[in-house]
C-alpha cells in the first residue's frame, strides 16, 4: 500500500511538472502595443528579444499606422496565432476586415 502511495504522488509531482513545463514553451511570444505619430504600432518578442516590429499597417499597399491600440493588438495576437501554427505571419487585407481592423 505504501509502494502504491509513493508511485502514485511521483506521477502526480511529475504531471505538474510537464504542465508548468509546457505553459512555458505556450508563452514563448508576447505582444506589446505603442503609440507612434499618429496611430499605434506593436511589436512581437520572443524569449524577451524583439522579433517583428509592426509600425504600419501590414497588408495594405499605403504606409499607414493603426488608428487604435485595439487594432494593432488584434493584429499582433493574430501575427503570434500564426507564429504558433507555425504558419507565415502575413496579414492579407480581407484579415483585416474579418477582423474588424480601421483602415
Amino acid at each position: 500500500m505504501k509502494t502504491k502511495i509513493i508511485i502514485f504522488s511521483v506521477l502526480i509531482i511529475t504531471s505538474i511538472f510537464i504542465v508548468k513545463l509546457s505553459n512555458v514553451s505556450a508563452n514563448e511570444y508576447d505582444l506589446e502595443t505603442y503609440k507612434v505619430e499618429n496611430g499605434w504600432g506593436y511589436t512581437i518578442l520572443k524569449k524577451n528579444k524583439v522579433f517583428i516590429k509592426q509600425d504600419i499597417i501590414p497588408g495594405i499597399p499605403v504606409k499607414k499606422p493603426f488608428s487604435a491600440e485595439k487594432d494593432a493588438e488584434t493584429v499582433g495576437e493574430l501575427m503570434i496565432e500564426k507564429l504558433k501554427n507555425k504558419k507565415i505571419p502575413s496579414i492579407s487585407y480581407k484579415e483585416l476586415q474579418i477582423n474588424g481592423v480601421i483602415l
